[in-house]
């Protein structure tokens, strides 16, 4: 036998706990090198999406530097921060150190955050701070804020199946009636599936609002589908003929998403589309969204091959037409086809509950707002 072999031979029949002890002493810093690089790089990524917010914040800021007072414009700052935030209360605005320059037009900001740790816990360290500073200059100085433009069409399911409820609660007041005594009390109910939509379409239209105060760069319609598609609300600036429809709607009937998704791309790409944005802003080539949206899967002879022909149309259209997939609460068929849709992997989102509606809604509506904006020199 080689003297290797013996060595591991007598490693193996030790009974003395020299090897236990050994491992464990090697395994905690092993285990704090692994956790180091794990949640750095997940404060890295905390840190790069931070700066990108704090930017677009502060630009969307700067031309009111002057026309807004310094309190008005920190809230704003705030406001802005918050909504870019797919997670509430992971941004802190350090608003002492705001610094506005009303006589140059400039604004000064940082941003700090904490972000949990996972195995760095195992010594101690639950958290990791992070912070960002961005400067803006506006007005009399060589920065300017450009803008580009897109134009987004909402493809949202109406079946009879949005009715149902969700597993999200709610508290509101209610009202008896009896024969001995009535009047209002504190209940609770369920969000039903319409519902929470309209809820989630709140936000984007919230959030493309905020982006587009001037109503000049965003142009917004929806259409509805149940066993056919539904009359929709046309493509038009700003965000109040959508929102209005939207909150109208009541669920109905079958599914079939086939007519409703090529009505959409139909007036995405059709040339009007662009000469609209052309005399508004000067923009020849808008980006163009679609989200699609259901609860449940086509049960109309042809829908689904209808919808996959104009998904591919869209993915395959010069310039790209970018179609985001909303799964709320739906069937593996329903999934299938949504993840078939989607112009890339990361534009799918489930949804299990009202709030990740709401959410894949804020992070779309983020995503598109961010490209409005533009620092050129």
């Amino acid at each position: 036998m080689s003297s290797l072999g013996r060595r591991l031979k007598a490693l193996a029949n030790d009974r003395s706990g020299n090897f236990a002890l050994t491992f464990a002493l090697v395994s905690v810093p092993l285990l704090v090198a692994v956790g180091c690089s794990f949640d750095y790089v997940r404060a890295m990524n905390t840190h790069r999406k931070m700066q990108s917010d704090l930017d677009a914040a502060l630009v969307a800021a700067v031309n009111k530097v002057g026309v807004k007072d310094e309190k008005a414009l920190k809230t704003e700052i705030n406001t802005w921060l918050e909504a870019e935030a797919e997670t509430k209360g992971i941004y802190v605005l350090n608003t002492d150190a705001v610094a506005i320059d009303a006589t140059n037009a400039t604004i000064k900001a940082s941003v700090r955050a904490t972000v949990p740790t996972t195995l760095l816990k195992i010594v101690g360290i639950n958290t990791v701070p992070v912070a960002v500073e961005a400067a803006v200059l506006g007005g009399k100085t060589t920065t300017t804020v450009t803008h580009s433009a897109f134009s987004m069409y909402l493809v949202l399911d109406r079946s009879g199946s949005m009715d149902e409820d969700t597993n999200t609660t709610y508290t509101t007041t209610c009202y008896k009636k009896e024969s001995t005594k009535s009047g209002p009390y504190t209940c609770t109910k369920k969000y039903t599936k319409m519902e929470a939509l309209k809820l989630a379409v709140g936000s984007l239209t919230t959030q493309l609002t905020n982006a587009d105060p001037e109503v000049k760069y965003v142009r917004l319609g929806a259409v509805s589908y149940n066993d056919k598609m539904q009359p929709p609300t046309p493509l038009a600036w700003g965000t109040s003929g959508t929102t209005t429809y939207v909150n109208a709607l009541t669920p109905k009937d079958r599914t079939n998403s086939g007519g409703a998704f090529k009505m959409a791309y139909d007036s995405l790409v059709a040339p009007s589309e662009n000469t609209a944005h052309m005399n508004k802003n000067g923009n020849n080539a808008p980006s163009k969204y679609i989200i699609f949206m259901t609860d449940g899967e086509n049960n109309e002879n042809g829908a689904d091959t209808l919808t996959k022909e104009y998904c591919d149309k869209a993915r395959n259209a010069n310039p790209q037409v970018r179609v985001y997939t909303i799964a709320f609460m739906a069937p593996t068929a329903g999934q299938n086809l949504l993840r078939y849709c989607a112009t890339n992997p990361e534009d799918y989102f489930p949804a299990e509950s009202t709030g990740q509606l709401v959410n894949a809604f804020q992070v779309i509506g983020q995503t598109s707002a961010k490209t409005l904006l533009r620092l050129t020199q």
